[in-house]
């Protein structure tokens, strides 16, 4: 019989988001961690959950997650900065807070009182409940396969729950990030880290960079049937994939202003149907034009505003 299997992946920037969104002001960023979650979590309880986890975020990876975990007919969830492990089908609140770069950012903080994302993940769940943290997440799925797919900064996140799990628990566990995101993985947990790496832009699993862990979960699955290895033979599966593959070169590209890149978008859109993972390949691939990806997500939303405002 083929083993219950559970998708872990990370939250987004992108949400769907409501009128009654939940924030952190600046005010509420002052003081220690434990208040500051204090806070958070009492500003959560008081907004009544909106809509299911997998309806408010948004984005290729999660889509990427979301259709792996719909093809295994397992389950997925999802670790989020803002609110613990959440299930996908769970009615959660609307709320911004990220551990990334970004908006609502966590990062100013934890620099400030000289802590780690791992630190806010402790005063988080502590002050939302342990039923919010990885390990609890196994011990209620404990016959089941977890496959992780999370960028680094969500490994840095949840780096001590995963010190915290046996090994037997860790036996059940694959983590799938980049070469950066392995570095932050638990020395004791390394062992069921894959090692994914660049060459996989040399398949066909291209993508960027914030999409990488929940691609190279997709041929993880999809090409390496990867859910029916054990740890060692999927390790020796990934490496031998990523042996048969190039790393491909990446083409000088020119760097322009804002106005530059929005007049290319602007000529552009029709021709794309307005689709932003589209406009940013042609930007890179077809124009070869320097735009890093959060920049690109605020010009071309910048712009999908300027051409709604003409309509």
């Amino acid at each position: 019989m083929t083993r219950r299997v559970i998708i872990v992946t990370n939250c987004t920037n992108r949400k769907r988001v409501g009128d009654d969104t939940v924030t952190l002001t600046a005010a509420d960023m002052n003081g220690s961690l434990s208040s500051v979650a204090a806070r958070w979590g009492k500003a959560i309880r008081k907004v009544r959950p909106s809509k299911e986890a997998q309806d408010i975020y948004m984005g290729r990876a999660f889509s990427e997650a979301r259709q792996v975990a719909a093809s295994l007919g397992g389950t997925l969830y999802i670790v989020s900065a803002g609110l613990g492990v959440v299930g996908a089908t769970e009615a959660i609140p609307s709320y911004n807070l990220t551990v990334a770069e970004g908006d609502n950012s966590l990062k100013p903080l934890l620099t400030h009182l000289g802590k780690r994302p791992s630190d806010w993940w402790t005063a988080l769940t502590t002050e939302l409940g342990q039923q919010r943290s990885v390990r609890a997440l196994l011990e209620s799925n404990a016959d089941a396969l977890a496959l992780f797919a999370l960028p680094g900064s969500y490994i840095a996140l949840i780096a001590e729950d995963l010190a915290s799990l046996t090994q037997r628990q860790l036996s059940r566990v694959r983590i799938i990030t980049s070469d950066h995101g392995r570095t932050l993985v638990p020395e004791h947990a390394r062992h069921v880290a894959l090692p994914y790496d660049e060459r996989l832009e040399g398949s066909s699993y291209v993508g960027t960079r914030t999409d990488f862990p929940q691609r190279a979960l997709r041929h993880f699955i999809e090409v390496l049937t990867g859910h029916e290895l054990s740890v060692d033979d999927a390790r020796a599966s990934v490496s031998a994939a990523m042996l048969a593959l190039k790393k491909p070169v990446i083409p000088l590209r020119e760097r322009k202003t804002d106005s530059e890149i929005l007049t290319l978008l602007r000529k552009n859109w029709d021709r794309f149907d307005g689709a932003s993972a589209r406009l940013l390949r042609y930007l890179r691939d077809e124009a070869l034009v320097a735009c890093e990806q959060s920049r690109f997500r605020n010009l071309w939303c910048r712009l999908q505003q300027d051409l709604a405002n003409e309509g």
